[in-house]
């Protein structure tokens, strides 16, 4: 990936979907737990500073394909009343992120990641931890290059919260972690939803989709979101995070005209797809068409860079 200005590196071109779950959600002892990370930890994380704790397993020698430990630490969302938690739980999704590339490119081609001793070694070390604990799910879920229809279904533009310009989740602390480097000025765009109007939307569309489409792999797309959002605290907080996708739409000139106001950059696709579900509902064939068109000809100009090299 090519070094911003500065040498910091970019975020990754990847969206984010996290849930933050009160304290209460968590059992007891690990409840304590949190509240002592909490009391050390006044500092905010940021997407940098996972990035460069990733990037310094990838550069490791061997590689780390999956860390020894489960360091507790999570992103924090706290508006002054009851902090709210998204944990890491970088073990888990590194576990399920080497099961996704296996689809993808086979043994042989994780392989060309990782020797086969590293592989083994986190193959087993997962059916142990898996064994013991085999309903654990994953507060974040990420995507490569597109924000999926699926997450955009959770929210409305009401609920964006514009950054701006800042270098919080893209190049971060520098190309090496350093506190003090310089930071890169990069976009972002956050969407955050309360559970319960999460819940209700994907509940909304799931009805729309199955009534109007049937059976289908959008639908069951939709249906497993809305599983895993059952399984979390009523009183949580659903986000969006666009990453390193928002500088991109803004270099490939994805963004329209009404998506930048006031010098702030906004990504319109989720009143794209809501706008494709209420004319679906309608029966309106050619509202459907135009507004899946729109989110294609924005996230297209996006998706051939994955195919560039």
């Amino acid at each position: 990936m090519r070094a911003s200005p500065g040498g910091a590196i970019p975020a990754p071109y990847m969206a984010y979907l996290r849930v933050y779950e009160p304290l209460a959600a968590f059992p007891a002892g690990e409840r304590g737990e949190w509240e002592d990370w909490l009391r050390r930890n006044p500092e905010p994380k940021t997407l940098a500073e996972e990035q460069s704790a990733a990037l310094r397993g990838l550069i490791a020698v061997p590689p780390i394909a999956v860390p020894e430990n489960e360091a507790r630490v999570a992103y924090v969302l706290d508006d002054g009343a009851a902090p709210l938690l998204c944990p890491w739980q970088s073990r888990l999704r590194s576990w399920l992120a080497l099961t996704e590339l296996r689809a993808v490119h086979g043994d042989g081609g994780v392989r060309l990641f990782w020797p086969q001793a590293v592989l083994d070694r986190a193959d087993s070390e997962y059916e142990r931890w898996w064994a013991d604990d085999p309903e654990a799910l994953p507060h974040i879920l990420t995507a490569s290059w597109q924000v999926p229809i699926r997450w955009l279904v959770l929210f409305g533009l009401e609920d964006a919260v514009r950054g701006g310009e800042d270098g919080g989740g893209g190049a971060g602390d520098g190309d090496d972690g350093r506190e003090g480097a310089e930071k890169v000025a990069v976009p972002t765009l956050h969407f955050r939803t309360a559970m319960s109007q999460a819940r209700k939307r994907c509940a909304r569309a799931l009805r729309v989709l199955k009534r109007s489409l049937g059976a289908g792999p959008l639908v069951e797309a939709v249906e497993t979101l809305g599983m895993w959002l059952e399984e979390f605290h009523p009183l949580s907080v659903v986000e969006l995070d666009y990453g390193g996708l928002m500088g991109l739409l803004v270099a490939q000139g994805a963004l329209g005209a009404e998506e930048r106001v006031d010098g702030v950059v906004l990504d319109c696709s989720v009143r794209y797809v809501a706008d494709g579900l209420g004319a679906l509902a309608q029966g309106d064939d050619t509202g459907v068409t135009a507004a899946y068109l729109r989110y294609r000809a924005k996230w297209d100009a996006v998706r051939v860079l994955a195919r560039a090299n």
